[in-house]
């Protein structure tokens, strides 16, 4: 028998959302300490209700700022930092009474920089943009006929990135960044 609370999912939406990000980096020139940093965004998307399902596409984008710094052997300095990132992914979920269960993934990019200081003082810097694939899962349920709150969990998998930092301690270095994001948000539904 078809859940006659599925079709109030169905519609367009639009949301803010904040939480707390674990940045875990790795380089093959420097030993990063994982970073926590609270972060804001928002979120825009679209449900179609399948009886007791329910499928969809959301953008997000949010602001993050991370900045891991270390001292390095020879007296100089190295910092990383992130700044946002953005994610385009499907839904898939099922009711459960007025509330909806979904698991999510797809693609996600972020924003990066490294920063070295050498011993000498001299300060060389590199930026990239990241892209890889987040995936997770998450509850909502409607608290007004037309807003509902959120909470998901997100992990994503960018990869390693070669940054140029010119004539630094190396002229390449690799970093790998992953991330792990706990949020919560508030969504308003437009039909």
């Amino acid at each position: 028998m078809a859940n006659p609370l599925a079709p109030i999912w169905t519609g367009a939406y639009i949301g803010l959302n904040g939480g707390v990000a674990l940045a875990d980096v790795d380089s093959d020139a420097f030993d990063f300490q994982d970073a926590s940093r609270a972060g804001f965004g928002g979120h825009v998307g679209y449900n179609l209700g399948l009886g007791s399902w329910m499928i969809g596409i959301e953008f997000d984008a949010s602001h993050h700022g991370s900045s891991q710094a270390v001292s390095t052997a020879a007296g100089g300095s190295a910092t990383f930092e992130t700044d946002w990132q953005g994610t385009l992914r499907g839904r898939l979920g099922m009711s459960v009474g007025p509330a909806l269960l979904y698991a999510t993934a797809g693609w996600a990019w972020t924003g990066a920089a490294l920063f070295e200081s050498t011993p000498s003082g001299s300060l060389h810097n590199a930026d990239a943009t990241y892209n890889g694939v987040v995936y997770g899962m998450g509850a909502e349920a409607f608290i007004l006929p037309s807003i509902s709150l959120r909470l998901e969990a997100l992990r994503f998998d960018y990869g390693t990135a070669e940054l140029s930092v010119g004539d630094g301690f190396q002229a390449l270095r690799e970093v790998e960044l992953q991330d792990t994001l706990i949020r919560a948000g508030v969504t308003i539904h437009l039909r």
